[in-house]
């Protein structure tokens, strides 16, 4: 059953819903120093309380890297409960009629009615999905000519031999229900997979695995490194594809103008689709509307989560060096933070947030979150905002912290509200618009 409520959220309160119990671990159960964010007094300028950093001896690389002054809405914003009952919601593709489709972790993918939140049909024809820790059915985004094409894009992860997994990057045509006295049901037809990310390995864990389109109509795919050795390391290799960014075009060939696009030969192997590198679990992707440029937000290990400007070619670090430390503890490679030829991120949190899905705003409805940039907190457990200029982070705030719930994406509607949704197996999609 629906229940379409609206709470009011003033500064950083929420006043509504009672709070849920929420996970305070990483992808594969192990304990994550992080958790939710504290819930201390806001004073404009100065930072945010947080959780102790994991590695407190780490120094920034730059003023500002850590820790932005807080700041506030003075918009008085509602927060309407849409839609209750999802499973493990991932995904937020709008078609541009009126309709949302969200993808659920375990298989599934469902169409809601944007005006009252009520799931109308559901989707036959996804391919079946390996369930639990990171894996399932993830992403999913309309083609920008959906209105002419009905193509969407999604991802998932995909059963290979009796343990193996890997993503799966593919599309299909989205078709509207047949007439009849049965219930409402679209369906996929010509599903086509456009990569196959290799290699499979065992374990249920980084696959990244974020959609976005570039102005130019080319398809940004964000894929995590898997997690262990050996498939850690693989995200310094071009060879693979694992702890990347790609760029592809809308039928999984390289998108011109990638960094090593002239760089295909049978010595190297290198991947001509490959965008940016050096990459842990990059959960979150998201275009500047300001200058068209890509941004991430990735998981750190434990601590040091990232949100980073990724230029074409840019290396990231990772497994060389990072912020935060193994999850037992330990350094990551002696503790090393900064190395020759590999780009710092724009802003860490020193202390586990969990980075979902993200996006800048760039509607007319609150013209003071106008590009600035949202990011959803899974482990913190609510909705971060990131005052932008230029490339630096200048600001910081926490939204819907009172939900209490892992906020697993963020996306504006065509509507101009931001649209969001919480992971758990009763989640909630909400949309935030001034009261």
């Amino acid at each position: 059953m629906i229940n379409t409520r609206t709470c009011i959220l003033i500064a950083t309160s929420l006043l509504c819903a009672a709070p849920a119990t929420a996970q305070q671990s990483n992808s594969v159960g192990l304990p994550n120093r992080g958790g939710r964010a504290p819930d201390g007094p806001v004073t404009p300028g100065r930072p945010l309380a947080t959780n102790a950093p994991t590695a407190p001896d780490q120094k920034p690389a730059f003023d500002g890297q850590v820790r932005a002054p807080a700041v506030f809405t003075r918009t008085p914003i509602s927060v309407e409960v849409k839609t209750e009952n999802l499973d493990h919601p991932w995904g937020l593709a709008f078609l541009g009629d009126g309709k949302l489709l969200v993808s659920e972790k375990p298989g599934a993918m469902r169409i809601v009615d944007m005006a009252t939140g009520k799931p109308v049909a559901g989707v036959s024809g996804v391919p079946t999905v390996v369930y639990g820790g990171d894996a399932g059915l993830l992403d999913v985004v309309a083609d920008p000519a959906f209105a002419r094409n009905r193509t969407i894009y999604f991802t998932y992860v995909e059963p290979r031999g009796e343990h193996d997994s890997g993503v799966v990057v593919a599309k299909a045509r989205l078709q509207p229900p047949k007439g009849g006295n049965q219930a409402p049901m679209y369906r996929l037809e010509d599903v086509t997979v456009l990569l196959r990310v290799d290699p499979a390995v065992a374990q249920h864990a980084h696959y990244g695995s974020r959609l976005v389109f570039d102005r130019a109509g080319f398809l940004f795919v964000s894929l995590g490194e898997r997690f262990f050795l050996p498939t850690r390391a693989e995200a310094q290799s071009t060879y693979s594809w694992l702890g990347k960014v790609l760029r592809i075009d809308t039928e999984g060939k390289p998108a011109p103008g990638n960094p090593f696009d002239r760089d295909q030969d049978a010595e190297n192997h290198t991947r001509a689709e490959i965008w940016s590198y050096g990459h842990r679990n990059p959960q979150g992707l998201a275009i500047n509307p300001v200058d068209g440029e890509l941004w991430d937000a990735e998981h750190g290990p434990d601590g040091g989560d990232e949100v980073n400007h990724v230029g074409r070619g840019a290396n990231f670090g990772w497994p060389l060096v990072a912020y935060g430390t193994n999850y037992d503890r330990t350094p990551i490679n002696g503790g090393r933070t900064q190395m020759p030829d590999t780009v710092q991120p724009r802003y860490v949190w020193e202390a586990a947030v969990g980075p979902g899905g993200m996006t800048f705003y760039a509607g007319d409805l609150i013209p003071e979150w106008r590009n600035n940039l949202f990011v959803a907190a899974m482990t913190g457990q609510h909705l971060a905002r990131l005052v932008i200029e230029g490339d630096k982070v200048v600001g910081e705030e926490r939204l819907l912290q009172d939900q209490h719930q892992r906020i697993r994406h963020v996306a504006q509607g065509p509507d101009g509200a931001l649209w969001v949704i919480k992971d758990a197996a009763d989640g909630r999609l909400l949309r935030l618009f001034p009261r």
